[in-house]
């Protein structure tokens, strides 16, 4: 049995116990300095150079705490740069906050990273 990759609780109506909805989200490192798949685990992650973020790049172009991501409540997630030095880029173009979407491309300084949210066993044999 497979665990799922990320639980995320939302109450559902009229109901007082947590409803389970359970979303993949992950990252697949594609740049010249890594490779490997970056799991989603929380409804906030820290990615950045620093040791207690969540995700931890050890490359100096990336910012000790470079962004958050966030899983929204109507299952979208949300990338927001911290005013890093070298910015936040999705699909080429810098930005302060934006939704990513499925097959977005995420670059933090010198990491490349490509969002994948869902099953999808074509990224898992990779």
């Amino acid at each position: 049995m497979k665990l799922p990759q990320w639980p995320f609780f939302r109450f559902g109506r009229g109901r007082r116990e947590p409803e389970a909805v359970l979303v993949k989200a992950r990252f697949i490192r594609t740049d010249s300095l890594g490779k490997g798949h970056l799991h989603l685990r929380s409804p906030l992650c820290r990615v950045g150079r620093a040791p207690e973020n969540d995700i931890c790049f050890e490359n100096d172009s990336v910012s000790g705490y470079h962004a958050e991501i966030y899983h929204l409540p109507n299952d979208a997630f949300q990338i927001c740069d911290l005013d890093s030095t070298n910015g936040t880029w999705v699909n080429g173009k810098r930005v302060r906050t934006t939704i990513l979407q499925n097959g977005d491309i995420v670059e933090m300084g010198e990491v490349r990273l490509h969002f994948r949210m869902g099953d999808d066993s074509r990224d898992e044999a990779r």
